[in-house]
Formats: C-alpha cells, sequence, structure tokens
C-alpha cells in the first residue's frame, strides 16, 4: 500500500512548502529560530517525510510575504489523505450506491431484490437456483465501488484545479486578489523589468502552465549541475543549481542587469534544487548571459555559448 506522502497531495504539498522557504531566503536554522518549529521539523516538512501543521504553513507564507491561500489549499488535500479521510469517503460511497442500485431495479437488481425476500418472480418453481441473484449482488456491489472511486477522483481533481487555479479561502479570488478568468490559469504577476530580483515561482513565471526553458546548462565536477533558466511571457532569466555541495555559491548576469545570487546553504538545499531570483532579457541578448559557480575559492562561468572560463575568486 501506498503511503501518505507518496501521495500526488502531499508531494504538491511539500513542493509549493519548498517555494515558500525558497522566496524567504531563510536556510533552516533561520526558519527555525522565527517560527516555533525546529530545524529538523522543517527538514521533515519540506522533505515530505510529516504533514506540517496548519499554523507553520501560514506563518511560512507570512514570511515569504505571500497570500496563504494557495499553500493552504495543498495543506488541506493532504490532509485529508494523511488522516485517511479521502480513503474513507470512497470506501462509504461503494456500498451506499449498491443498496440504491438495488432498489431502483434493472435485470439483475429486480432479481436480487426478490430472492432476498423469498418471492420469486410469478410462475417460477420454488427450489429455483439463487446463482443469478448472487451474480446480480456483486454486480451491484461492484457498480457501487467503482462508482464511489469516480466521486473520489472528481473530488480530488477539483480541488487540484482550484490550487492550480490559485483560488484561496471564501472569497474566490487568485493569490493576487482578483478573480482569474472562467476557465484559464492566472498569468504571470510580473514583466521584464519589474521582475527583477524576484522568485520565478511565486510570480508564476516557471509554473506548469507556463513551464520554462533552459538555454544552455553546464555540468561541473561531482555531477553538479547549473542551468540558465528562461521565461518566455516575463522576459526573464535564473540560473538554478541540481545536487550543488554545501557552501556552493552561484549567480547569474543578464547584459544591463544586476548579477542574481543563490547559494547551497545546508544539506537539504544539496538533496534538492536552488534557484536565483530573476533578471530582465531581451531575446538578442541571450546569448551573452552569463552564470558562475564559486567553489572552494575558485569561479567557473559560462554563457550562452557553453564557453566555461576558471577565475580565481
Amino acid at each position: 500500500m501506498r503511503r501518505p506522502q507518496e501521495s500526488v497531495e502531499c508531494v504538491q504539498l511539500a513542493r509549493a512548502l519548498r517555494e515558500l522557504r525558497a522566496a524567504t531566503g531563510l536556510s533552516l536554522a533561520a526558519l527555525a529560530a522565527k517560527t516555533p518549529y525546529s530545524k529538523s521539523s522543517w527538514e521533515r516538512y519540506l522533505n515530505g517525510k510529516a504533514l506540517p501543521p496548519r499554523g507553520a504553513v501560514e506563518q511560512l507564507c507570512m514570511l515569504a510575504d505571500e497570500r496563504p491561500a494557495r499553500a493552504l489549499a495543498f495543506w488541506d488535500l493532504a490532509e485529508s489523505t494523511w488522516s485517511g479521510r479521502a480513503g474513507a469517503g470512497r470506501t462509504r460511497a461503494g456500498p451506499t450506491t449498491a443498496a440504491g442500485t438495488g432498489g431502483t431495479g434493472g435485470t439483475g437488481g429486480t432479481g436480487g431484490t426478490e430472492a432476498a425476500g423469498g418471492e420469486g418472480p410469478p410462475g417460477a418453481p420454488a427450489d429455483a437456483p439463487e446463482a443469478a441473484p448472487a451474480r446480480g449482488f456483486h454486480k451491484r456491489r461492484k457498480l457501487g465501488f467503482l462508482t464511489g472511486v469516480v466521486a473520489g477522483l472528481a473530488a480530488v481533481t477539483a480541488g487540484v484545479l482550484l490550487v492550480v487555479w490559485g483560488v484561496g479561502g471564501d472569497s474566490g479570488q487568485s493569490a493576487e486578489g482578483a478573480s482569474p478568468p472562467t476557465g484559464s490559469a492566472p498569468g504571470p504577476s510580473c514583466e521584464g523589468e519589474a521582475c527583477t530580483g524576484k522568485n520565478p515561482e511565486s510570480t508564476r513565471c516557471a509554473s506548469a502552465v507556463h513551464p520554462p526553458g533552459t538555454v544552455v546548462a553546464h555540468r561541473f565536477d561531482g555531477g553538479t549541475v547549473i542551468k540558465v533558466r528562461r521565461s518566455v511571457p516575463c522576459g526573464t532569466v535564473w540560473a538554478r543549481i541540481d545536487r550543488g555541495l554545501e557552501g556552493d555559491q552561484f549567480d547569474v548576469t543578464a547584459p544591463g542587469a544586476k548579477p542574481q545570487r543563490g547559494e547551497v546553504r545546508d544539506r537539504f538545499d544539496a538533496q534538492s534544487s536552488v534557484s536565483t531570483p530573476m533578471a530582465p532579457v531581451v531575446q538578442a541578448d541571450l546569448s551573452r548571459v552569463r552564470a558562475c559557480l564559486v567553489r572552494d575559492g575558485v569561479r567557473e562561468c559560462f554563457d550562452g555559448g557553453a564557453s566555461v572560463a576558471p577565475e580565481a575568486s
């Protein structure tokens, strides 16, 4: 049986919490100092190993200066999975629907109901075999179970759509405070220079609706990879490091824009991905975007043409 933390709902919550934590710019130790929850607790919450208290999600949103509606919607779905309420609802739906099916009749249903009452159809022999009513019962039970599963999946899908669209609380508003257009997800909250220094995930410059592309990537010693990522609708780039080492520093610079920096601050960062804030860029300057890694006092840089230049830091 799949563990709760492996469910789609719990994975989505952990991902949302990691995005919020990145937006705060705080290490796990700093989070522990600013909240009632320990460093080890935050590690479990961010890694999806434990369900955080609702208050922890709210405090993380406050530290990230983000509206809590989206993260709390993820938490509600994950909490239902952890508590088992989602599965219990699907289980209860099966027998209830089966009983209703038997009452409404149908070819197999009518036979099953009459056999249970001790009465057969007119003209039927008293010792008629009961195999057919049994088949009808199993059909109704199977139909009821399938109906319950479909109802449960529909409920989960509706919840995910609400989260993706950014609908929050009782107001029915998006994370930016405005109701999204019917049938469409909200777009990015910034563009060009207005995105400077902002987080690509929290601004929706990098999302399932607007997935970013990779301008260039370079692999360093130890399997570390730095990618220059780009958002077309936002007109921005940022650097992302995968499998970095604790203490690694990296940055991205676009022509005419301030460098944006990131750091692998702890073991949790080393096990996941870390991104810099965004820098604005135009299409013609993509080949001049430059990303660098500083490790053990050595700075290695590459640009849109993937040329690498080691230099003393």
